[in-house]
């Protein structure tokens, strides 16, 4: 069941073209929410006209949602209680590195097919 939620997300956000999608199980590691989802947007543009395209998305199916950090717009999450959407710009990503926080290859439920590219050091 949880899994199936969790695709119905990444869908909406595959469709909407965000890229890097990547999905953790935050059981055991955080309160605050189940699943962490995290996807890339091109611009800070692109990720506050999606974000708000999902909320509307998921409130027409009676999941209600809060959304943070819409200005700028380099780092946005969706609020959906056990489910957290993070959309990053590509920088944003690099420089947080949340995939570092939450990620191991036992709580990854989903990665994308390429590994984006890392800024040299």
């Amino acid at each position: 069941m949880e899994n199936e939620i969790l695709k119905e997300y990444i869908s909406v956000l595959e469709e909407k073209k965000l890229k890097n999608i990547e999905a953790f199980d935050l059981s055991g590691k955080s309160d605050v929410a189940k699943f962490i989802i995290i996807a890339t947007a091109n611009s800070e543009k692109v990720a506050r006209q999606v974000a708000n395209e999902i909320k509307v998305f998921f409130e027409e199916k009676n999941k209600t949602s809060n959304l943070e950090g819409e200005f700028p717009g380099d780092w946005i999450i969706l609020d959906f209680g056990d489910v957290l959407i993070e959309m990053l710009t590509e920088e944003s990503r690099n420089h947080y590195n949340l995939e570092k926080l939450w990620g191991d290859s036992k709580n990854r439920l989903a990665q994308p097919s390429k590994k984006r590219k890392k800024k040299a050091s």
